[in-house]
């Protein structure tokens, strides 16, 4: 009996395959993406935005893959010095860009780290409270945010990232159910009289804001973690790929099908789940999954999302956790205690930081254009650049990562992108700086009901 739970325990909670790692991918990609993204159409207009999703889908996958060929070299480079070095240790992507190219590498990706981490983590909270306060409003949203953020403390015994097989599988499952009934209910729902369907942005800066959206869709907050978590790192270029195939689908077909239905209507709502009706579907589902709680909660598919944010908090709070465990000295220590000890502080912070800015639908894209666009795409590009510039002449290094291309085509790329990210965190810092101001001045810090329907 021991010997079969034991097996079962290892089957929930310990993954370290190719699978395992596009299931933390795709987990981590969607979330609350999937109810923000047809405002962001609506904001950029449907050209534009279908262009520009694909282009940041296909950045994004570059971005990644030049970031597992800086994980492995500075993997192969350390364990040479040290075969023992990296024994119960998490890898993190500031000590990969610290080990290939110095301290000021590391202690400025470590910033950008944080602060994307910490604000995807609190857009996790806030997505969370905005999904359930259309479900049952009896409740305010801070209150919502107050409750999710108890059971969000939960993250601070999760030791790794291969401890999360169940819970990545679980957050699949969410997102595709959740996807579907979003296909489904903009098909289904009836004809709205006068709906105009944007195809340009209404202004400038405006723009700029579902831009930065769009680049979080190609964006990955956690890269170094899961590859560090497979047993086989170097295979990650594939999870990674079909992990943006299905970003992809999952985000396109549910948002062309509300896009199509709601048009201009979706300007003035960041959830787009809260322009659905009621049905007997949903009430369906909940009795189906919920039971006991069907005759407070209505809307099903919305809780399949809040699990998913749950699973993504988790993921997402886990490279900070480490982080500070390595800054206090017991990542390695034998009493788990302790680590969790340290993780607590932050995640308090993590918690305060939803309750001050409940600015659901701003928040994801300031994080990504004051944080992501560095972290995970600007910096990355640039230390593949440094790193590999003495090596390029050898034909055996070009082969081995980019098949067919030449080291030209791929400094091309990469200072693409670099100039590009360069550009898009400008604007889109502006933007959403712009946005964030006049939400605060309009409703101020620490709002009990921030965008609610009823007064």
């Amino acid at each position: 009996m021991a010997m079969e739970c034991g097996r079962l325990g290892n089957l929930l909670w310990d993954g370290g395959s190719t699978f395992d790692a596009w299931l933390n991918i795709c987990s981590t990609k969607i979330a609350e993406l999937l109810l923000t993204i047809p405002h962001s159409w609506a904001q950029a207009g449907l050209p534009s935005a279908i262009v520009v999703q694909f282009v940041h889908l296909c950045i994004g996958w570059w971005s990644g893959y030049t970031t597992n060929l800086l994980y492995l070299e500075y993997k192969k480079v350390a364990q040479k010095r040290d075969p023992h070095r990296f024994d119960n240790h998490t890898i993190q992507l500031h000590e990969v860009l610290g080990g290939l190219m110095g301290k000021w590498w590391e202690r400025v990706s470590l910033f950008f780290n944080i602060g994307t981490l910490g604000t995807i983590a609190t857009v996790e909270i806030l997505a969370s409270s905005n999904i359930v306060f259309y479900m049952n409003d009896s409740l305010d949203k801070r209150t919502w945010a107050l409750i999710f953020g108890g059971i969000f403390s939960l993250s601070v015994f999760t030791p790794s990232a291969q401890n999360y097989r169940a819970w990545s599988f679980l957050g699949v499952i969410a997102t595709i159910y959740t996807a579907f009934y979003l296909i489904i209910a903009g098909i289904v729902h009836k004809e709205i009289p006068d709906v105009n369907r944007p195809f340009s942005p209404r202004e400038f800066s405006e723009y700029f804001i579902p831009m930065t959206n769009f680049i979080a869709l190609g964006t990955e907050a956690i890269p170094v973690e899961i590859m560090d978590a497979m047993w086989k790192p170097e295979e990650y270029k594939l999870p990674w790929l079909f992990g943006m195939v299905y970003t992809g689908l999952v985000s396109l077909i549910p948002t062309m099908s509300l896009f199509w239905r709601f048009g201009d209507k979706l300007l003035k709502q960041a959830n787009a789940i809260a322009l659905l009706p009621k049905s007997i579907f949903r009430d369906a589902a909940v009795i189906l999954l919920l039971l006991h709680q069907a005759r407070a909660l209505e809307k099903p598919p919305l809780i399949w999302n809040v699990c998913e944010q749950f699973v993504v908090f988790g993921i997402f709070t886990l490279p900070i956790y480490l982080i500070f465990e390595k800054l206090f000295k017991v990542h390695n220590s034998p009493s788990f205690g302790k680590r969790i000890l340290v993780r607590v502080p932050v995640f308090l912070v993590i918690w305060v930081a939803a309750l001050a800015f409940p600015f659901f639908g701003l928040s994801t894209p300031i994080s990504v254009a004051l944080f992501a666009t560095w972290g995970q795409h600007i910096l990355p590009c640039s230390a593949y650049i440094f790193t590999f510039w003495k090596r390029a002449s050898e034909a055996s290094i070009v082969d081995k990562h980019f098949c067919l291309l030449r080291w030209e085509t791929i400094l091309s790329i990469n200072l693409g992108i670099v100039l590009w990210m360069l550009f898009m965190s400008g604007f889109g810092l502006w933007a959403n700086i712009v946005a964030i101001a006049n939400q605060v001045h309009q409703v101020g810090l620490f709002t009990k009901c921030y965008n609610c329907k009823r007064g």
